[in-house]
């Protein structure tokens, strides 16, 4: 069995929020995370994500930022001062060429839903390369702020139940 090791500081991790009248962009930082190999197949992995590292990447006006900054840290949406971790327990990736099928736990705010998603995994001697991306249905976290499945008649108000993260991933054997 082959572990690498996540390098933090060489990966990212971009997440986007969509409604009804545009988007919202922004990065969030890995806190440690590790993925295993064995002949070709993920055997396991876990990727802690730290939740105060929200950063939102689309807005400049300074007071505009803050409001929605604040917004996605209340317990409207992530509740960072309680759950400042979210993490991905990778339980099995099975390959077809360099693509993977990964499926795993996700958790968000101590609820956890299983979660299956396809990256493109390289393998160099002592480096690992991780590209993909996963849609994350908010409301199965309990974040329903804005969401027509539980407000109706948002209108133009109304904020997408799918967020996205797409990832790259740097690990060291």
């Amino acid at each position: 069995m082959t572990r690498f090791n996540i390098q933090t500081e060489s990966s990212t991790v971009n997440w986007t929020g969509r409604k009804v009248l545009g988007l919202h962009t922004g990065t969030i930082q890995i806190k440690e995370g590790f993925l295993s190999f064995q002949n070709d197949h993920i055997t396991d992995g876990n990727i802690d994500i730290d939740m105060t590292s929200i950063v939102i990447t689309d807005i400049e006006d300074k007071a505009v930022y803050k409001a929605f900054f604040d917004h996605l840290n209340n317990d409207d949406l992530f509740a960072v001062d309680q759950f400042k971790t979210a993490s991905l327990k990778i339980r099995s990736g099975n390959k077809d060429r360099n693509r993977y099928t990964i499926n795993g736990d996700l958790t968000i705010k101590e609820i956890t839903h299983p979660a299956e998603f396809i990256a493109t995994v390289e393998i160099f001697t002592d480096f690992l390369h991780v590209m993909g991306e996963i849609e994350i249905d908010r409301t199965l976290y309990n974040i329903r702020y804005g969401s027509g499945k539980f407000l109706p008649n948002l209108g133009d108000k109304l904020i997408y139940d799918e967020f996205i993260l797409q990832f790259k991933l740097i690990g060291k054997r």
